[in-house]
């Protein structure tokens, strides 16, 4: 979604955000309007004329409380809504994610487009579009008024405020890079922050707190520095603004006073001439600075919710035949990891993949699973080749269980369940093929416990069953398990196997432990040896 569409979506609010913005441009001519009346007073000669000039200095000095105070209520809903709406179109971008790229990319970078960037682009969007409304309604008011005052200022003031805006056009490419890397480094930041955090542990406990220190001032440094460049450029575009604004600010009033001395100007029209000039050429300079930050907001918004294009396979799933592995290959950067594998899993088949840590066992789990797509050799899933089979198909038919889930911060029920209907009979079996019945049935919420957030008030072993009773429950035809015994005694891991092998579904699981016994109750067992050969 585009900021155009956003705004059309939002065409309501965003009439009542404009309205809102315009009344601000009232208040600033008015409070200009009011100062002038007030020195105009000098100038009248009859007690009525005084009677009405203060009559207007008080209507255009209190008139902006009121417009100020509707002009919140107006834009205030419209904020409300594009920030929500933002939010979801950041959390849809990061759904969007494969499971393959959602690896590749650090999560402080989420954290990063999440909280940050939102941030930016709040600060960004709203503050300069209601100053470039302010601006360039108080400069079009102002200049119109101008004019009936003195032709020759008003042209005087377009020509110097084009020029102006020419000075900031030329500087908006550097202005919107300098905001980009920054924001790259804010991000290159996070990471560093938060891998120094999650390892502060050893670090105290290995006494290596120099050896992190230096990374760490890097990355500060080099943020600093970009910031710091982007403030110099933006201080140099400032100062030559203002040393244009200022010079003509100084003319024009020597042109005017000139004006009143020669009676062609009166002391009212002489204090407005004064307080437009210095209001009109500083808030089009500060408007078009606001140009500049609402197309880095822009920016900021196409970062946050703009997704590239992931072409799916389109293909439904069926699973007839099975999978069928011809010459799969699989790397890591420069690291293979599988090398020409040949396999068939027909339905129903239990299948056992072994081996030592770093031979592939997971990889090639997760090649299965559709969770990694850039192998090499083809993996088909009856005729088609599992790429072209659409993902949503797909996990209407498998199940991953891996060695950690996640759990939420909600009832061990609706853990379990997510968005499935509850089935009471069904959900005890779960409970009791996991070990996980005679627990949940000794405390005092049964089913309705309240788990903390990645379940942290219950222990490994319990997580980990609460993880595989999720997928159990959804009943899915085909099972991957990853380490499913990593985290439980050996009576808990043969009962779990017992009932894993006893479902009437096809099951590929990857186990270095119990290998005597489950190399007994597998259909096939696959070995791998390290760097991808099979044994």
């Amino acid at each position: 979604m585009t900021i155009l569409e956003l705004l059309r979506k939002n065409r309501r609010q965003f009439t009542k955000y404009m309205i809102g913005a315009l009344m601000t441009t009232i208040s600033g001519l008015f409070s200009t309007l009011a100062l002038s009346n007030a020195f105009g007073i000098i100038e009248e000669t009859s007690q009525e004329g005084i009677y009405r000039r203060i009559a207007f200095v008080v209507f255009f000095a209190f008139t902006p409380i009121f417009t100020q105070l509707i002009s919140r209520l107006l834009r205030i809903g419209f904020m409300r809504d594009i920030l929500i709406q933002v939010r979801t179109l950041a959390y849809e971008k990061m759904m969007k994610h494969t499971y393959e790229s959602f690896k590749k990319t650090p999560k402080e970078n989420f954290m990063s487009m999440l909280v940050s960037d939102i941030n930016l682009f709040e600060k960004d969007f709203f503050l300069s579009l209601l100053n470039i409304v302010y601006c360039f309604g108080s400069f079009t008011l102002g200049s119109i008024l101008l004019f009936f005052i003195s032709p020759l200022i008003a042209v005087s003031t377009l020509i110097v405020t084009t020029l102006l805006y020419l000075i900031t056009k030329y500087f908006e490419p550097i202005a919107r890079k300098t905001k980009k890397e920054t924001q790259e480094a804010n991000a290159n930041y996070n990471v560093e922050l938060t891998n120094i955090l999650n390892g502060m542990e050893v670090i105290k406990l290995y006494h290596v707190e120099e050896n992190f220190k230096r990374p760490f001032e890097s990355i500060v440094i080099t943020l600093e520095q970009i910031k710091r460049k982007a403030f110099r450029i933006d201080e140099f575009q400032s100062n030559l603004n203002h040393w244009i604004a200022g010079s003509y600010q100084t003319a024009i009033y020597i042109y005017a006073t000139y004006l009143y001395v020669q009676d062609q100007l009166t002391l009212t029209y002489l204090i407005l001439v004064f307080n437009l000039i210095g209001h009109l050429v500083w808030s089009m300079i500060s408007g078009f600075n606001f140009i500049n930050r609402f197309k880095t907001s822009i920016d900021i918004f196409n970062r946050i919710t703009r997704t590239d294009t992931i072409n799916y396979g389109q293909k439904p799933m069926s699973f007839n035949l099975g999978f069928k592995l011809d010459q799969l290959s699989f790397s890591y950067g420069d690291k293979e990891i599988l090398k020409n594998l040949n396999l068939w899993v027909k339905p129903k088949e239990k299948v056992l993949i072994t081996g030592p840590s770093g031979a592939g066992k997971t990889t090639l789990l997760n090649c299965l699973a559709q969770n990694l797509t850039s192998y090499q050799g083809s993996i088909w899933v009856d005729q088609d080749e599992l790429k072209e089979v659409n993902p949503d198909s797909f996990l209407k038919h498998c199940g991953y269980i891996r060695q950690n889930h996640f759990l939420f911060n909600d009832t061990i029920r609706n853990n379990i369940l997510l968005t499935s209907p509850y089935d009471e009979a069904k959900f005890i079996k779960v409970l009791k093929d996991v070990d996980l019945y005679d627990w949940v049935m000794t405390l005092d919420d049964k089913e309705h416990h309240l788990l903390e957030q990645d379940g942290t008030n219950i222990s490994g072993g319990q997580r980990q069953r609460m993880s595989i009773a999720r997928e159990l429950y959804h009943d899915r035809s085909v099972l991957f398990v990853d380490e499913p015994s990593a985290s439980l005694d050996d009576q808990t891991s043969q009962h779990l196997y017992d009932t894993l092998l006893s479902l009437d579904k096809t099951l590929i699981v990857v186990s270095h432990r119990h290998l005597d016994y489950l190399s007994r109750h597998f259909d096939q067992t696959i070995e791998l040896a390290p760097m991808g050969e099979s044994v």
